[in-house]
């Protein structure tokens, strides 16, 4: 990538510069005004922009066939002495080779990290960095490749639908979504859950109903899940809470399919942000085949880092509903908002221009 500063009285003047010298496939990195003058004296405010322009990729010249390359001489000249060179990688600091400059040293230990092992951000960072000696715009290009990732989720259907194994929230998570449906988007709620193998799992999710004075229905089979859905059929919003074990069945999605239109539900699988990486991988192996139609994830509150969720999108490409941060119910719920969930995982990484402090 070549990255390149251009300056300017006005912005369209600056912008015909970067078109003049990298065409029209530039990309604007940043921009702000800077004042010149001698000293402070006699200075005058102007535009600062920092532009990049991918490299084209290098054309290999075909080889030779063997039938016309010449044939060796007996006395074949000595190969010319190799110029010296200046060392591409940097130098050795440990045993290990650090990847960007010490001042970005923080954006190379998440870049090490397994959930963005797959980035190659690195020659962009370092020719940023000593294009604008300002780790700010190093770490501004981080922040919004990672937002990039995040798409907003499509609202709500008239039936939301948890999924997802045992252990990771589903019960507490189902409480805050009805709490935020009743008392913010002021709806009326009706609550099913199918999850009839946890005993403790339907009181606690009955407790919540009778605190927020919302109905629940316990589906013991299908019979009864197609009753509680007509009970509720003048509800504004239905959620469902089912059993994990449940859907590693397919014997058992399918007879779902037979008894619940998928085309009016929103269908979240809720994932533990405590898991470990393999087992992130493994439930959403289990639970891809079903029309899902986003993600939500839970415990955010009881981990250092929430960069697996960064890599769980990547690799789904489905939208993040919600991120629960707590235990509270109705607090401690974070919508599926770019940003917010953008700057919340910056939080936990410790960047200060991102930390609860610093904002």
């Amino acid at each position: 990538m070549q990255i390149k500063k251009f300056t300017a009285k006005t912005m369209a003047e600056a912008m015909t510069k970067v078109k003049q010298e990298l065409g029209d496939e530039a990309v604007i990195l940043n921009s702000r005004q800077v004042k010149t003058g001698w000293f402070g004296l006699f200075a005058s405010k102007q535009v600062e922009v920092i532009a990049a322009l991918e490299k084209e990729k290098a054309v290999t010249k075909p080889r030779r066939p063997d039938s016309v390359r010449p044939e060796p001489t007996s006395a074949p000249a000595s190969a010319p002495t190799p110029s010296p060179q200046v060392p591409s990688t940097p130098r050795m600091v440990g045993g290990t080779a650090p990847r960007l400059h010490s001042s970005l040293q923080h954006i190379d230990a998440l870049l090490s990290t397994e959930s963005f092992a797959e980035e190659s951000w690195e020659e962009t960072l370092n020719e940023l960095y000593y294009t604008t000696k300002s780790v700010e715009v190093a770490e501004r290009f981080v922040y919004e490749q990672v937002k990039s990732s995040f798409i907003d989720p499509p609202e709500a259907k008239r039936y939301v639908m948890l999924v997802g194994p045992t252990g990771v929230g589903k019960t507490t998570t189902l409480a805050k979504l009805a709490a935020h449906f009743k008392l913010t988007e002021g709806k009326t709620v009706g609550l099913i859950t199918t999850d009839t193998y946890r005993i403790a799992a339907i009181e606690q999710l009955k407790t919540y109903a009778e605190i927020m004075s919302i109905p629940v229905e316990v589906a013991y089979d299908f019979h009864d899940f197609k009753r509680a859905k007509q009970l509720f059929a003048r509800k504004d919003i239905v959620l469902i809470d089912t059993a994990g074990r449940n859907f590693r069945d397919p014997a058992y999605v399918e007879q779902f399919h037979e008894h619940h239109d998928f085309t009016e539900t929103s269908l979240s699988l809720v994932l533990s942000l405590t898991s470990k990486m393999k087992d992130m991988d493994m439930i959403y192996s289990q639970f891809e085949s079903l029309p899902l139609s986003s993600l939500i994830f839970t415990k955010a509150d009881e981990t250092s880092d929430i960069h697996a969720m960064y890599r769980m999108v990547k690799k789904s490409d489905l939208p993040v509903a919600w991120m629960t941060d707590g235990q509270e119910v109705p607090d401690d719920l974070i919508r599926g908002d770019a940003e917010a969930l953008t700057k919340r995982l910056f939080e936990k990484e410790g960047w200060a221009r991102w930390t609860k402090q610093g904002v």
